[in-house]
């Protein structure tokens, strides 16, 4: 910061209490008030966007690496932003794209980046895939991400992969409110599924592959006739019929998993991305603009990134601006990689 007194520390812990511990900068403004520090939240902001400017390298780098990932996750979620000619807010989204390979024992990195956009239309994640070279979209079955199957691209078009966490809820709550012995059959047959998986997370893709196709085949066999049966027998106007429409309607997108030891059974690794940015609005209420929704979900990325990687994100990003600063070359980029970061040890007593 030209003439500022701020360290990189300081700015780091800044970006992480807001951005890791969702406390907004008017909640850190009255903190250090009462420290007898009177730093405004607005001047908090600007550290922060100049924080970001240093620190877009990085989150380019991230973005080259997840382009290379076989199989991703995306899911998204609201970002109110200030529309100051309206005097409210308008709903923009936070996209997030996650590359987890730790539930098959791959050793590439954990990443999560998350994308801001002013909508929620196919456009968007078109536009943000650019260049991904993946095959697998694991998803939920939001209707913007069937475009991406009827693109062309080095590759082929995106597989989807649909997610059984959004089928079983569908059950739980016909259980809860009527009961079904329908629905309650379902979710045992789901939770045996999981059970299958418990066994195997971690291990290699080529082991998880050989116990889903001896222990999860046959109880999908038998699950779609099952479903197709009950539906003949319930009132076709009901929300039950309408769950079981839905489930045999994405049922290519839910076995996939049977042939593709790598690929999982439903989205919880980027849902868990996306809770931290829903405490975050919660308590932020919005973004007063759009490149400060931009700096949202950049500097998020890099904290949930941290993370993922088992890194204090505090300590990590200090040392990356001052690593910047000092001139660390464009060539070594990935040396400041999140998961390549060493934690420093603590010195003995």
């Amino acid at each position: 910061m030209p003439g500022g007194l701020p360290t990189e520390l300081f700015i780091a812990w800044i970006i992480v209490s807001k951005f890791g511990d969702h406390l907004p900068f008017y909640r850190q403004a009255e903190i250090f008030k009462r420290q007898g520090i009177d730093l405004d939240r607005g001047t908090l902001g600007n550290w922060v966007g100049r924080a970001c400017f240093h620190l877009m390298p990085i989150i380019n780098h991230m973005k080259a690496h997840l382009r290379g990932a076989d199989r991703i996750f995306v899911d998204e979620t609201r970002a109110p932003v200030l529309d100051p000619g309206r005097k409210a807010t308008k709903s923009g989204f936070f996209w997030a794209v996650v590359s987890d390979d730790r539930g098959h024992g791959g050793a590439d990195p954990p990443i999560v980046l998350f994308h801001y956009a002013p909508g929620r239309g196919k456009e968007h994640p078109l536009k943000f895939l650019v260049g991904y070279r993946g095959r697998f979209l694991q998803c939920d079955a939001y209707q913007s991400y069937n475009a991406l199957t009827e693109i062309e691209r080095d590759g082929g078009p995106w597989r989807l992969v649909y997610c059984w966490t959004h089928v079983r809820r569908r059950f739980v709550k016909r259980f809860e409110s009527d009961r079904s012995p329908i629905a309650e059959e379902m979710l045992r047959q789901i939770a045996l599924l999981y059970q299958i998986e418990k066994t195997v997370r971690g291990q290699d893709a080529a082991v998880r592959l050989a116990a889903r196709r001896e222990n999860a085949a046959p109880i999908i066999a038998a699950l779609k006739p099952w479903l197709e049966a009950q539906l003949s027998r319930i009132p076709q106007k009901s929300q039950l019929a309408e769950d079981i429409r839905y489930t045999l309607a994405h049922w290519p997108g839910l076995i996939r998993f049977l042939d593709d030891g790598t690929l999982e059974l439903d989205t919880n690794p980027v849902e868990n991305q996306i809770r931290p940015i829903a405490l975050t609005r919660k308590n932020a209420l919005f973004a007063g603009n759009e490149v400060g929704a931009e700096n949202w979900a950049m500097l998020a990325s890099l904290v949930a990134t941290c993370k993922m990687s088992g890194v204090n994100p505090i300590d990590y990003i200090a040392a990356t601006l001052r690593a910047i600063l000092d001139g660390h070359p464009q060539s070594g980029i990935e040396d400041l990689m999140p998961w390549r970061y060493k934690q420093p040890s603590s010195l003995a007593a």
